[in-house]
């Protein structure tokens, strides 16, 4: 694995600090961080877009790091930023950060393993090796934090299904919005 994927998991792995803070803070301190975080990203990336010098001491800064088509769009954390937020909101407490342990966790294990042992590939370009490890750090999440096997395997498979298809949505917004309100409604009936 080169160093610049692996840094990027490495920030990605990081970000672990906001499905706990969700957990274990009251609202009313992970509120407020989640939402300033998530406009701080949005309008650093904004200004990085817009201004060269900013987007040239970015590169400097985590070049290795950003994906190709993220000089020109938004980049992975704000994306990540921005649907933690979200489920953060929008799902019941124990799915929300399910589904942020799915985009953190699952994607990056099945990133790290996939890119550094996948030799079996799907059609897409995603590994066996990846989708499998995905899994069951999916699997894990969901017995932490469901403590029961029914909604852990359901969010397992939904976040690996989620991390798995290629779509047009970022993943970093589809894993944690798709797999969280297809579990929430699933744990709903």
């Amino acid at each position: 694995m080169k160093y610049g994927e692996f840094f990027r998991k490495g920030i990605h792995g990081s970000a672990i600090i906001i499905p706990l803070g969700v957990w274990f803070l009251d609202p009313i301190v992970w509120r407020p961080l989640l939402y300033v975080g998530a406009a701080l990203m949005l309008v650093i990336d904004l200004i990085r877009l817009g201004d060269p010098r900013i987007k040239e001491y970015v590169r400097l800064m985590i070049g290795p790091a950003l994906r190709r088509h993220e000089d020109k769009e938004l980049t992975g954390a704000s994306y990540m930023a921005i649907a933690c937020l979200l489920v953060a909101e929008l799902f019941p407490l124990d799915v929300a950060v399910a589904a942020m342990g799915y985009l953190i966790v699952g994607d990056g294990v099945a990133g790290l393993i996939g890119k550094t042992w996948g030799r079996h590939k799907f059609a897409f370009g995603k590994s066996w090796e990846g989708t499998a490890s995905c899994f069951l750090a999916n699997l894990v999440v969901g017995l932490l934090i469901f403590r029961r096997p029914e909604p852990a395997l359901l969010g397992a498979f939904l976040g690996t299904v989620v991390e798995l298809l290629p779509m047009p949505l970022d993943d970093n917004l589809a894993i944690p919005l798709l797999a969280g309100g297809i579990l929430w409604a699933a744990i709903a009936i």
